[in-house]
């Protein structure tokens, strides 16, 4: 049979020859870098935005935790400052870390202990205005309830009944323990009675027996309320 005799066979009408896929994806990836091209000068200012955001996040993150770190190595120094009795150096570290660390978890617990140092070296106007200016600050509930419990501890060694009667309301309302809570509002009506405020006093020891009567405070709570109701005054 002559090759001019062969059957010939012709594509089917809508029928591409060879693969169709490998063509369109050739298509999209032109169009691709065709509309990159075009667009070259935005698409490099998005992506040098993303850059600049991850590498500001990135930054922020470890700034923060090198902050922290220095923060309670400062922090570890100035307690062994309070250890080794030298209260002045431990003073100043203290008051140096609230300063220069504020917002670490290091820089409030030196608030609390710098607190508390004001108070045993018989500085209770210091430790009022520091604990208030720590206070202002807006500090996680375990130390506020530290400081407030200070800032009632200075206020009465004032001689300010009342001040330090509503400190010792707040340290309550911020302790996260029964126990701590119980104590804080006993020292709380016992300001309040030395202030003459004997109402005050009695919804603080009430407090006490409605939200904790199995407490070992719930006793003495009930006896210092009967004793206002009798209209008696304690020796101490």
């Amino acid at each position: 049979m002559s090759s001019e005799n062969l059957p010939t066979t012709r594509p089917k009408a809508g029928v591409t020859v060879g693969s169709a896929a490998p063509a369109a994806n050739a298509d999209v990836l032109n169009a691709f870098i065709g509309w990159s091209q075009r667009h070259k000068r935005p698409l490099t200012a998005a992506l040098m935005v993303a850059v600049v955001a991850v590498g500001g996040t990135w930054f922020v993150i470890s700034a923060k935790g090198r902050k922290e770190a220095f923060a309670a190595r400062a922090l570890r120094d100035a307690q062994a400052a309070v250890s080794a009795g030298n209260l002045p150096l431990a003073t100043s570290d203290l008051s140096r870390i609230v300063t220069t660390y504020r917002g670490t978890a290091a820089a409030s617990e030196a608030a609390v202990l710098l607190g508390q140092l004001r108070l045993s070296q018989g500085q209770p106007d210091s430790a009022i205005g520091e604990l208030r200016a720590f206070l202002r600050s807006d500090p996680a509930p375990r130390f506020r309830a530290a400081a407030q419990n200070l800032l009632g501890a200075a206020l009465e060694q004032t001689g300010r009944s009342l001040e330090a009667a509503e400190a010792y309301e707040q340290a309550a309302a911020a302790w996260p323990y029964e126990y701590l809570q119980d104590q804080a509002l006993l020292d709380a009506a016992r300001m309040f009675r030395t202030a003459g405020d004997t109402a005050r006093a009695a919804k603080a020891y009430e407090t006490i027996l409605r939200q904790h009567p199995q407490s070992p405070s719930a006793l003495e709570a009930k006896l210092r309320l009967a004793e206002l109701r009798q209209g008696e005054i304690p020796s101490s």
